[in-house]
């Protein structure tokens, strides 16, 4: 059985990979406690990459981090029973590597007190069947929301997505490579340079029948509310948590 419901108490979410692997006891923002997303999880441990980076561009910074983190039995072990405890709803996002462990790490997942959702990363050279193949196989009791990178919002096989068992799209920031000491960084793009593509993504899709997070580019009040305003049902929040809204 299928679960379609995605549930938050306010349109207003962390995205993952800044709050950690549990809801804080503090939140800088207030506001952003309508979910609570945990840091990406693999099926085993990862470490941080060789070369990590976090290097300004004009209008944002591309950071290279490998996104290390346990592995999900140890997170399981540490932080399953606060999931349980607490208030916000907990969505748990999963990096996927294949159909079989992506599969195996759903599995685990159903079933346990306090999470409420499912967060897909897809594998970043997977080809549009292999991304719908993870997703069937990952589809359950628990609704999934799949992330994809604005820049591939049009693409064929995000009509295919309901078919394939996800509840909602998480558009999140596109990668970009940038140059220090000469040599080549590639990462994750973030900064309110890359709203008017979420804005772009969200008029897209807002047809498409499937709940709309809008994941990067929000860092002013007013850049929420012109996502919100656009179709999204909710905006998550990224660097923004650590600093505050700018004017």
């Amino acid at each position: 059985m299928i679960r379609q419901d995605l549930y938050f108490t306010s349109p207003y979410i962390n995205a993952a990979g800044t709050l950690g692997f549990r809801p804080p006891a503090r939140w800088s923002l207030p506001e952003a406690q309508g979910a609570f997303i945990t840091n990406p999880i693999s099926q085993g441990p990862r470490t941080p990459a060789a070369e990590r980076a976090a290097l300004p561009f004009p209008g944002g910074f591309l950071l290279h981090s490998g996104l290390p983190n346990p592995g999900l039995s140890r997170v399981l072990r540490h932080h399953a029973q606060r999931w349980a405890q607490s208030a916000t709803p907990v969505w748990v996002h999963l990096l996927a590597e294949d159909t079989a462990t992506t599969a195996q790490m759903v599995r685990r997942l159903e079933g346990l007190e306090g999470v409420m959702a499912i967060e897909i990363g897809l594998p970043t050279a997977a080809t549009s069947e292999e991304n719908l193949e993870i997703i069937q196989a990952a589809a359950g009791e628990l609704p999934l929301t799949v992330c994809v990178p604005v820049t591939q919002a049009q693409e064929a096989w995000i009509s295919r997505l309901p078919d394939a068992g996800a509840a909602g799209i998480t558009l999140v920031s596109p990668r970009g490579t940038l140059v220090r000491e000469q040599k080549p960084i590639s990462g994750r793009l973030y900064g309110p340079a890359l709203l008017p593509l979420a804005v772009a993504a969200v008029h897209a899709l807002r047809k498409s029948g499937l709940t709309l997070l809008a994941a990067c580019g929000v860092y002013r009040r007013a850049d929420a509310e012109m996502l919100l305003a656009a179709g999204a049902a909710a905006v998550q929040l990224d660097a923004v948590l650590w600093r505050g809204w700018t004017d």
